[in-house]
């Protein structure tokens, strides 16, 4: 005699109990975040503002020393 197969487990869904409710995100976090964020995109639009007027002074004083001393003994 063969025994009959048992039936497939049908899936359960996990409890109510096991599921961790997602944290609502407190509005201050939120603020926070923009204002650093916003900091951060201020300091790297200065950083490249100041390399920029360093590379135009280096161009500027190259250009004054070559003008100096530019065919200085004909």
């Amino acid at each position: 005699m063969t025994t009959p197969d048992p039936e497939p487990l049908a899936p359960q869904e996990p409890s109510p109990e096991l599921l961790e409710a997602e944290p609502e995100e407190n509005s201050l976090v939120g603020w926070a975040k923009a204002i650093v964020y916003g900091i951060g995109d201020t300091a790297k639009d200065m950083l490249a503002e100041g390399r920029r007027g360093a590379r135009e002074a280096m161009e500027q004083g190259w250009d004054r020393f070559d003008a100096k001393t530019k065919h200085r003994r004909k």
